[in-house]
């Protein structure tokens, strides 16, 4: 399935609708200069940036193939905060069998930095 704007759309008025917030207090907790730009992008006029994404997956505890509209599978067991990735690149992951160190973990954590920010 390929990204949906229009159910991106419908499913972020569907969550925001769901916890009760109004656009203006979902454009703030997002940090967006506007209510009018939160409205651009939840009736699909806007495209929804990576970092807006996770920001809104965080704050409706969802997943981002959810938001996305490709899945509807709400699970969000794969989102993880910025101190819940320290502990585990440091304690939970190896490459080749063997811990990363240190270098490996800046690297990984600049690279996972790369994919989610505004391009």
């Amino acid at each position: 399935m390929l990204y949906d704007k229009k159910l991106t759309a419908s499913r972020l008025k569907e969550l925001r609708l769901e916890n009760n917030y109004t656009m203006q207090e979902v454009a703030k907790k997002m940090n967006l200069k506007s209510r009018g730009t939160y409205s651009d992008i939840e009736h699909g006029k806007n495209i929804l940036t990576s970092i807006n994404a996770l920001n809104l997956a965080n704050l409706y505890n969802v997943s981002l193939d959810y938001i996305y509209g490709l899945s509807n599978n709400k699970d969000n067991k794969n989102l993880i905060n910025s101190n819940e990735l320290d502990t585990v690149l440091e304690t939970g992951i190896t490459y080749n069998g063997k811990p990363l160190t240190s270098t490996d973990i800046i690297a990984l954590k600049a690279f996972l930095q790369g994919l989610t920010s505004d391009k």
